[in-house]
């Protein structure tokens, strides 16, 4: 299925090409696995020492992209742009019992947690004889699948850490996926020749700035070791900001903005030919969950590292996830609004977060998890969840960012005092009753 925003622009019978197959998303789900095999010289001798006709696995994550490990590292990639040689076997396979949501959450956040962390050739070669290997910090692909599900309590197999393609694929867990693959067309071939690889990109920016960072601290694999490597080093700070703005890691969400402008605007979305939209629109919606999105958590995670280590680094990583979490809700609320004018979505507007409940405090944590402990600690010394948010002082209402103000992502509702209130408005923000 290629992207519908993109639909519009190719022809309506697009004719086959036999040469090559992708992946046929219409019928995969996120935790699917794929394991296939290449035509080179490390793939035949996995598949002839393992006794299988594959030699690597990737998961699917959600719509349009895989995760994987390469000679390049681990890496994501746009699942329409992996094609696989005609003939050869491709395998998709799924969990013969469903994965919880959190199950499904934690081995997705697992193998993003490892984007960037480097292939060991070496540990490849051990797994092909009858030898233990320890787990080590590099990866190879079907290492990383095994381990990734076994994060979320999914034994796959005996022993994740030296698994193989050909281990998975004999999982007695996992049952295969039908009507997996599709053809892939010439015009797909010529329009994706056409348009930037956004993962590519984001795997190379990635890959420069851990580089960089390597060069101070080659024990680094991944970015959680960059956070780690800033909160125990201040003298590192520098360097890393260096290393993170030549590696051109931070603009890179402006490709995909100049590239489709019209996603994040209904004026421009109205504009567009029609062919696709509603397509494209009910994807982004479909892909939301009740669970905040990784750009809202990683942007809580970061701007509490701030507060605890003051690195500018910190503050960098948290001021994009802000703007990337405020890109993708625009994303959606365009999406949305869009339904509904055309009238395939009734209106709908959220209730908003009442201050002091469970899922105020819920959201607020993901969002800045310092500002939620802060609350909780007023409240639960006060003896009352009815007093004010900042000071803890009683009578307190409730009020609410109006809609002009209101971020696109985060809370916008807070319990304040008389005195708190004004506090607020005199530093330029205007509150209405909840």
């Amino acid at each position: 299925m290629l992207p519908k925003q993109n639909k519009r622009n190719m022809q309506s019978s697009p004719k086959p090409n036999t040469d090559y197959v992708r992946l046929n998303e219409e019928a995969l789900r996120p935790g699917d696995i794929i394991l296939v095999t290449q035509s080179s010289t490390i793939s035949a001798s996995i598949r002839l020492m393992t006794w299988s006709d594959i030699s690597h696995a990737m998961v699917y994550v959600e719509d349009r992209s895989v995760i994987d490990a390469t000679f390049a590292g681990v890496q994501a990639s746009n699942a329409q742009r992996v094609w696989f040689e005609a003939g050869r076997p491709v395998h998709v396979l799924r969990l013969k019992r469903s994965p919880t949501a959190d199950q499904l959450q934690a081995i997705i956040l697992d193998l993003r947690a490892k984007i960037g962390t480097r292939y060991s050739v070496p540990q490849v070669l051990a797994i092909l004889v009858p030898a233990e290997i320890s787990a080590g910090r590099r990866q190879f692909c079907s290492r990383l699948v095994a381990q990734a599900f076994a994060s979320a309590g999914i034994k796959l197999v005996a022993k994740p850490d030296s698994c193989t393609p050909g281990r998975l694929k004999r999982s007695a867990l996992l049952e295969p996926v039908p009507n997996a693959t599709v053809s892939v067309s010439e015009e797909e071939m010529d329009f994706f020749e056409t348009i930037p690889d956004l993962p590519e990109i984001m795997r190379n920016t990635t890959n420069a700035f851990l580089a960089g960072v390597r060069a101070i601290a080659p024990e680094v694999e991944d970015i959680q070791d960059v956070a780690d490597l800033a909160a125990r080093h201040p003298e590192h700070d520098a360097a890393i900001c260096a290393a993170i703005e030549r590696s051109g890691y931070l603009k890179v969400w402006r490709i995909e903005q100049e590239k489709n402008p019209w996603q994040y605007d209904l004026r421009l979305m109205n504009g567009e030919p029609q062919g696709g939209i509603a397509d494209y629109c009910w994807d982004v919606l479909r892909n939301e969950t009740q669970e905040p999105n990784r750009y809202i958590r990683n942007r809580g995670i970061y701007d509490s590292c701030a507060r605890q280590f003051p690195r500018r680094y910190f503050r960098i990583m948290a001021d994009l996830h802000q703007h990337l979490a405020t890109l993708h809700a625009t994303r959606v609320d365009v999406a949305q609004r869009w339904l509904e004018a055309a009238g395939d979505l009734p209106a709908f507007e959220p209730d908003p977060l009442v201050p002091h409940t469970p899922e105020w405090f819920s959201a607020l944590a993901h969002w800045s998890p310092t500002q939620a402990g802060i609350t909780r600690h007023v409240v639960e010394s006060a003896g009352s969840l009815e007093v004010c948010s900042i000071c803890g002082d009683d009578p307190a209402d409730d009020y609410r960012l109006p809609v002009d103000q209101r971020p696109p992502a985060g809370v916008d509702t807070l319990r304040l005092c008389d005195d708190c209130l004004q506090i607020r408005e005199t530093g330029g923000e205007v509150f209405e009753p909840l």
